[in-house]
């Protein structure tokens, strides 16, 4: 609910563009991925990993009030940076959670179904906003406010998740490097892919370009949520059955297709396309970055390795939101995008050269 009335909220409220919403998400994302690295090797230290997720989603779900205070862009960056650093104390331990629950042949599924139903919450979420501001026009402290309850609902609801027991965990072997080298160069691989892809608050500009009411934007948004939610669990089964590597190659492929079309959109229904191939692209490398960590690394450091691999990506995302932001206000969508397809077609060549290497150390052994 609240990323999606983003651009309606700097647009009308703090009187701003794609700029400065690139910059804010860019800086709440560094945050989060800094801070997961932490939360990561802590949870790994302790085996514990419930209390870390617990205390990230109360410290997220406590900034929802204060949007309704915000008169400037450093309060909103302040209260973003806030929720993504309760999203860094919980991802990590999270995701060690959901992989350490299953079967191995199931972590891609996993994965998979987990981000299909976190999804479906940003499809419902952007209808209700938009609902609000089509009842009330400019009743941002509604959506905020509402958020807010939902999201107390939502921690209340981890009191049925469990914990994976400590002697569930010591029976598995202890020791070795944190990050293989094969494990690093993918990383690094993803980082520079991460920098050609822009945060979805910023491609919902294009519907300013295209002069659609800013009341509207989250029904947008709740496009890319719905195609994001739909493919998610298909591409965890994909995981499972054809390899990490290769759904992931697919789903960025997939983000060029997006970006091409997005960036010539003349109407709704283009734009709207594009928006559904974006989030089939968020389908495939969501679950399968994280799926490919579980399946390499081992049990004793998985909840550090998903530190690494979200602050690499996190950082990408930071350097894609500030310099694709700027390009969008400066020169239009169609810079900024054609800019981070040629990043992201840079990107492709080094994950490639990673997976190769990975294929002939594997086949050497």
């Amino acid at each position: 609910m609240v990323l999606s009335v983003l651009p309606a909220f700097f647009i009308s409220v703090l009187k701003t563009g794609a700029g400065a919403l690139g910059f804010v998400e860019g800086a709440a994302d560094a945050m989060a991925n800094l801070i997961k690295i932490y939360s990561g090797k802590h949870s790994d230290k302790l085996s514990q990993r419930k209390i870390f997720t617990v205390i990230g989603y109360v410290v997220s779900v406590s900034t929802r009030p204060f949007y309704s205070f915000a008169g400037s862009v450093a309060h909103v960056g302040f209260l973003r940076v806030t929720d993504r650093f309760g999203k860094g104390l919980r991802d990590s331990p999270r995701d060690a959670l959901i992989s350490l629950s299953v079967d191995k042949s199931e972590i891609g599924w996993s994965f998979g179904y987990h981000r299909a139903m976190d999804t479906l919450g940003g499809v419902l979420g952007p209808l209700i906003a938009y609902l609000i501001l089509a009842a009330y026009p400019g009743s941002f402290s509604s959506v905020f406010m509402v958020s807010f309850v939902i999201g107390l609902l939502a921690v209340f609801s981890l009191l049925w998740v469990k914990d994976v027991s400590a002697l569930m965990e010591r029976k598995v072997h202890h020791g070795g490097q944190v990050l293989s080298p094969r494990i690093r160069d993918y990383i690094i691989s993803l980082f520079i892919l991460s920098i050609g892809t822009l945060p979805v608050a910023v491609v919902l500009f294009k519907t300013v370009e295209l002069g659609f009411p800013i009341e509207t934007i989250p029904l947008f948004y709740m496009a890319y949520s719905l195609s994001f939610s739909m493919f998610s669990w298909p591409a965890g089964r994909m995981i499972d059955v054809i390899g990490s590597g290769r759904v992931i190659v697919t789903g960025y492929l997939m983000l060029i297709v997006a970006y091409a079309l997005i960036s010539i959109a003349t109407n709704h229904y283009m734009l709207i396309v594009g928006l559904v191939i974006l989030g089939i692209f968020s389908a495939c490398t969501d679950g399968a970055q994280r799926s490919h960590i579980s399946k390499h690394v081992g049990v004793d450091h998985r909840g550090v390795a998903f530190g690494y691999l979200y602050t690499a990506i996190g950082f990408g995302a930071l350097i894609g939101g500030v310099m694709g932001g700027y390009i969008w206000e400066q020169w239009g969508s169609s810079a900024a995008l054609v800019m981070e397809v040629c990043i992201t077609c840079f990107g492709l060549v080094a994950f490639m050269y990673a997976l190769r290497t990975h294929h002939r150390e594997k086949h050497s052994v």
